[in-house]
């Protein structure tokens, strides 16, 4: 697991990407109404912030000088190698998933639930930073943010064949429903999507922080039963 660093009350920062790049995330303080201030306070004008309308898709972004502000895309991923643009991804439950080269100076960010998971949009992420940017697969760093784990991310039956090996039957029935449900690892099958791609599993760094377990620190949509308020998590090529 990678060090998560708390500056000031909910405010996240890791350092495993090094000082080209501002990669922090927020937490329950900062609910959508302060989305500003959290950007103000990791030092993120709030102009140059870039978010997408997320659809659960493997669709990409190219992020280019011009582009600014919220929801400007139906797409679940951004890379960009354009300095001072805030590449921001917006979750309660599904992973952040941070990508940095520091050879080529690009950068992106994944949002990936288990739809976009079953795409491969990471996959998909390695293989444009890589198109786009000739990075190599040895250069990409990438660190996992909070989301659900397997310890609370509880499925249907049918993610035993959509996630063969990510999936853990419990044999248990909840009420009202008549098949069985188990446990769904989706941190587990990022890391092997990723890894079956080339990326050296020494290059992932996982907050190993979960959204329901620490509930109390960050906001959950299935723990909260529908929650509008997210974790923001940010990257920005300084």
């Amino acid at each position: 697991m990678t060090k998560t660093f708390n500056a000031q009350p909910g405010i996240y920062t890791l350092d495993v990407f090094g000082p080209e790049v501002v990669v922090a995330f927020s937490g329950r303080e900062f609910p959508n109404a302060r989305r500003h201030d959290f950007l103000k306070s990791i030092g993120v004008d709030s102009e140059n912030l870039v978010t997408l309308q997320q659809i659960h898709s493997a669709n990409l972004v190219m992020v280019n000088p011009e582009m600014k502000g919220e929801k400007l895309f139906q797409a679940d991923g951004m890379l960009t190698e354009v300095s001072q643009k805030a590449l921001g991804i917006l979750t309660a439950d599904c992973v952040p998933v941070f990508f940095w080269d520091p050879e080529k100076k690009a950068a992106a960010m994944v949002h990936a639930g288990w739809r976009g998971t079953y795409q491969e949009i990471s996959t998909k992420m390695l293989q444009a930073l890589r198109q786009n940017f000739a990075c190599r697969n040895a250069s990409i760093q990438v660190a996992l943010g909070p989301s659900i784990r397997r310890c609370c991310y509880q499925v249907g039956s049918e993610f035993g064949e959509m996630f063969e090996g990510f999936y853990y039957p419990s044999g248990e029935k909840l009420a009202g429903d008549k098949a069985a449900h188990g446990k769904m690892d989706l941190i587990g099958a990022i890391v092997d999507q990723l890894t079956g791609e080339g990326l050296p599993v020494q290059n992932i760094h996982d907050t190993g922080i979960c959204t329901v377990c620490e509930n109390d620190r960050f906001f959950s949509h299935r723990h909260e039963k529908g929650t509008e308020n997210r974790i923001l998590s940010i990257i920005q090529i300084i």
